[in-house]
């Protein structure tokens, strides 16, 4: 498990990725300069979640749905919503055609303006470091979103390949 803190003069410096704890899948805590209800719209309303996961093109985020997201090119993943306790808890399977169905599980904890975001994702299986790559660019594409600044879509697969590089060990 890796845990990364930044201590200023005066505070903890603004570092999104928190953590990232190996001994799953993959699993990252995430802190995002923005209320607990915020971050909680970026998962769930269609227009935010087209600014950092892709666009909802069928069903809707919400308890016991299902929904498909195009990750760019018709390329098309599977959800369905299995538990869902706004605004602090969302997991749903995750399926794209060609992989095997996965889980991915979201908790919010927040205060004081600034919420702690834990992306859980298993059953990757060898997909793992790839996932643990893509989910960082993802969750920089959500923490724009949520501020209002949307990171161009054009730039995912340049900073996903510079994250690559980054986790290479």
């Amino acid at each position: 498990m890796w845990t990364l803190l930044v201590q200023s003069a005066t505070r903890l410096a603004a570092v999104p990725l928190i953590q990232i704890d190996e001994s799953v899948d993959v699993s990252l805590l995430w802190r995002i300069e923005v209320p607990r209800a915020r971050a909680w719209q970026c998962l769930t309303d269609a227009e935010l979640l087209s600014q950092w996961l892709g666009e909802l093109v069928s069903g809707a985020v919400g308890a016991g749905s299902d929904f498909e997201v195009d990750h760019g090119d018709g390329y098309c993943c599977r959800s369905t919503v299995i538990a869902c306790a706004a605004p602090s808890r969302l997991d749903f399977t995750w399926h794209f055609p060609d992989e095997p169905a996965s889980k991915v599980a979201i908790e919010l904890d927040g205060s004081g303006g600034v919420t702690d975001l834990r992306l859980t994702h298993s059953a990757l299986g060898d997909l793992a470091k790839s996932y643990r790559n893509g989910w960082c660019v993802h969750l920089s594409y959500l923490e724009a979103a949520g501020l209002g600044t949307p990171l161009p879509p054009s730039m995912f697969w340049r900073l996903h390949g510079t994250m690559a590089q980054l986790n290479m060990r």
